[in-house]
């Protein structure tokens, strides 16, 4: 019979083993334990060092579940426009199990910030996309910085909280479509917010900001698409908060979102309308059509699960209602319900 491997025999019965046997086998055993540290250094030197370069690779600056990694749950991120002074301590408070990139565009001091602060959040969209291009999260959500903002579609405390919009994203359905839109109401921005002046010409100054944007986004689709033609109409819906999928940003090359950043850096467009521009052209850049206005209530459906709503092509009742100016009053939601054309708390009911 095979003898056992010299760590399963039983110690010896004599009180008094010989020397000779008795120092074989303690060499054996300490061969046996350097050889088990040595393997253990190895793992532990791999294991550690290639987290601390994955953590080192997600960001310094905004924290994220390294627990998720492991357990291999897909990473989401959540990427801010954010201004000097915002409170933004509800994205940390509520929202831990998303990686969170903060960008102060009027801080060079802050932990994230943009080299130029032009073009608004579209600037800091595109900075995360291509400073990150190769280790970009599975699903990505661009926002504005603070909670409570006149475009967003839930009716708690008159439509304004962001909160529940986060929560209640279907991740399936942002994996599906590559890209989403947050918004499901068409007012503002579909079916045709932009009607592009093909002629080339320019509009003054002194004109309206519609105006002047299909004044403006003509020339910018030729320089972004230079072999496509220039649509007669453009509608996607306002507010440029949206999900992407790292699949679909990756569809492009990096170059691209330079380029694209580039124009918006050089233009001598004013912020008001270069914005404008880009709000209206992501949906084209992540391969959607010119006009892309899902019917509202297979939106709120798929993208949120409000699959019982009273709706229309264009809207759901009571889950969004249009305020007469686009500036949350200081105080909400405490203060501010009920004037200005936002509606009572609970209105909805």
């Amino acid at each position: 019979m095979a003898s056992l491997p010299y760590y399963y025999h039983s110690r010896p019965k004599s009180p008094k083993p010989n020397s000779r046997s008795f120092t074989a086998t303690k060499s054996r055993r300490r061969s046996f334990s350097v050889v088990v540290l040595l393997c253990m250094s190895v793992l532990f030197y791999f294991y550690h060092g290639g987290l601390q370069k994955r953590e080192d690779d997600l960001s310094t600056a905004a924290p994220h579940s390294l627990s998720q990694t492991l357990l291999g749950k897909p990473r989401k991120a959540l990427i801010v426009a954010a201004m000097k002074g915002d409170d933004t301590s509800w994205l940390d408070e509520h929202l831990s199990e998303w990686e969170r990139y903060i960008y102060v565009v009027n801080d060079p001091k802050a932990n994230l910030t943009v080299a130029k602060n032009k073009g608004r959040e579209s600037n800091v969209y595109l900075t995360y996309l291509i400073d990150n291009y190769d280790n970009l999260p599975d699903y990505m959500l661009f926002l504005h910085a603070l909670r409570y903002q006149w475009h967003n579609e839930d009716p708690m405390y008159a439509n304004a909280d962001g909160l529940p919009m986060i929560r209640s994203l279907r991740l399936p359905h942002v994996a599906e479509e590559g890209f989403a839109n947050v918004r499901c109401t068409w007012m503002l921005g579909c079916p045709n917010e932009v009607k592009p002046r093909l002629d080339s010409t320019t509009a003054g100054a002194d004109e309206y900001s519609r105006v002047r944007v299909e004044a403006a986004y003509a020339d910018a689709h030729r320089h972004f698409f230079p072999h496509r033609p220039v649509p007669t109409e453009v509608g996607a819906h306002c507010g440029a908060q949206f999900a992407m999928t790292r699949d679909k940003v990756q569809e492009r090359p990096r170059s691209d979102y330079e380029m694209y950043r580039k124009w918006l850096w050089d233009t001598k467009l004013d912020d008001d309308v270069s914005g404008r521009v880009l709000e209206y052209t992501w949906h084209i850049i992540m391969g959607k059509p010119s006009v892309h206005c899902p019917d509202a209530g297979d939106c709120f459906c798929e993208k949120y699960g409000l699959c019982n709503l009273n709706c229309a092509q264009d809207h759901c009742e009571k889950r969004f209602h249009l305020p007469q100016y686009a500036t949350i009053p200081f105080g909400w939601p405490e203060y501010g319900p009920g004037q200005d054309g936002f509606p009572e708390k609970d209105w909805w009911l």
